[in-house]
């Protein structure tokens, strides 16, 4: 049998014992996370799967474990026992003779309902189950594989509920979860985002990958894993509320002698570092102006301050790919006025290279114009080219979650279109707007973007900006 012995805190010993002879396998150094404060779920499933499947799995599970360390951790010697693994897996659960009809409730379904039906409940109870097997590898310090390979390893055994829509059934949970407290708590939330830069939307992506990151893997084989994660999900946005109340606290100066009247940032200094460096972008992007073709200086000085609506293109082209050069978080740049976003927009499209140029041309172009009519709040817009989407998807956020990125880059592109743009060249409006090409660059740009495929370009403008700084 294969037994898991903690020696101290996140210290085991995994070892096959037969009879009265105990023979030591490998010993483990867990990293600190999540997942290693419940390890006793991942440890405990091996134990459960070698009590129940018996000699055929120890040998297996030793021989690959013996291999592995031999062979320094080749990750060769990993991906060979990945489908192994799978199948053992799920010997595992067909064993356990689960009835998963018995975790649906039909009649508390609606109109509204996120719905997952018996053969989504198996299919993330397995994936979870693929994962306690492999995490028992990716949480020690000495066998944990590279990021890249991580991710693959990773993407393939999660690839059950990614290819159908369990996934983003997950992540509107998320979001529904997310904006229901946000209309119960409205004050705390337009609080989080005036004062703390961040929007709910990050917050729901945070608390995503959170979810498949750490939580999925600790589902239980023999319990409905859909409201351990939803009582996961709820904490998570009650930890960040209650966070943000403790430190939103002002008291009286008869109680308090310090400075009550801001709020305690774990960070001023770094935002002192980044608003002094997007300070200096500022100069650089007025430098630009001539060169980009705009001649009469003070009349473009007083267009761009009689200007009340943010930028649609910086928030969705321009802090993106800054955020990326300069690695600031992308919420620093949130808080910009109207102007100096559209200023961050000059002195994007003068630094891109004619590549990138002929390759997005409508986005590259649109950095030049501004944006007349205050932003839609919500678009029933969908992409139209879906071979495009498909042919250039790689990756998006590290999982391979169609869904999700088909309609965060609808909502994108319905929310571009519907608004009227005047060039700062030439005044003119845009009478035709290019739908159509908009959609193919916003497509290719963010699937590039996501897969680390213009890695080059923005070294590129992050040596230009260096030398003008």
């Amino acid at each position: 049998m294969i037994k898991f012995e903690m020696d101290e805190k996140r210290e085991y010993t995994i070892y096959n014992v037969s009879g009265d002879v105990k023979t030591e396998i490998i010993k483990l150094s867990l990293m600190f996370s999540p997942i290693t404060n419940k390890f006793e779920r991942l440890s405990g499933f091996i134990e459960s799967c070698s009590e129940k499947m018996g000699e055929e799995f120890d040998t297996w599970y030793v021989k690959f474990l013996t291999d592995y360390k031999k062979s320094n951790y080749n990750y060769s010697i990993l991906k060979d026992n990945l489908q192994p693994m799978m199948n053992f897996c799920n010997r595992y659960q067909d064993m356990l003779g689960i009835n998963f009809d018995n975790y649906i409730n039909k009649n508390k379904i609606s109109r509204n309902s996120i719905f997952f039906d018996a053969e989504d409940i198996q299919k993330v109870i397995k994936v979870s189950n693929y994962l306690k097997m492999y995490f028992v590898i990716s949480q020690d310090g000495n066998m944990k594989l590279p990021v890249k390979f991580h991710k693959e390893v990773y993407n393939k055994l999660i690839e059950p509920i990614t290819s159908c829509n369990i996934v983003y059934k997950l992540y509107k949970i998320v979001s529904s979860k997310t904006y229901e407290y946000q209309h119960s708590d409205r004050y705390m939330w337009d609080y989080i985002k005036t004062i703390y830069c961040k929007t709910s939307d990050m917050h729901i992506m945070s608390i995503f990958n959170f979810i498949m990151n750490n939580i999925l893997v600790t589902c239980s084989p023999e319990s409905n894993p859909i409201p351990y994660m939803i009582s996961v999900i709820d904490e998570s946005i009650k930890w960040i509320l209650k966070n943000i109340y403790k430190d939103a606290i002002v008291y009286s100066e008869s109680i308090s002698v310090q400075d009550v009247y801001s709020v305690q940032g774990k960070d001023n200094l770094m935002s002192y570092s980044h608003n002094d460096t997007i300070g200096k972008l500022m100069v650089s992007a007025y430098n630009k102006l001539e060169e980009i073709g705009i001649e009469d200086i003070e009349k473009f000085k007083r267009d761009i301050a009689s200007l009340k609506e943010i930028s649609l293109f910086s928030n969705y082209i321009t802090y993106p790919i800054l955020s990326k050069v300069l690695n600031i978080p992308y919420r620093h740049f949130l808080t910009i006025p109207v102007g100096n976003s559209y200023m961050l927009n000059i002195l994007v499209f003068s630094y891109l290279s004619d590549e990138f140029k002929d390759q997005y041309p409508v986005i590259s172009k649109l950095l030049l114009y501004h944006n007349t009519d205050r932003p839609i709040i919500k678009t029933t817009y969908k992409i139209k080219n879906i071979k495009e989407f498909l042919d250039t998807f790689g990756t998006f956020l590290s999982f391979r979650n169609y869904n999700g990125s088909y309609d965060i880059y609808s909502n994108i592109i319905g929310k571009l279109s519907r608004n009227t743009y005047v060039s700062f060249t030439d005044d003119q409006k845009i009478s035709n707007f290019p739908l159509a090409k908009l959609e193919s660059d916003i497509i290719r740009f963010y699937n590039d973007f996501f897969n680390n495929h213009l890695d080059s370009e923005f070294k590129m403008i992050e040596n230009e900006i260096d030398k003008n700084l």
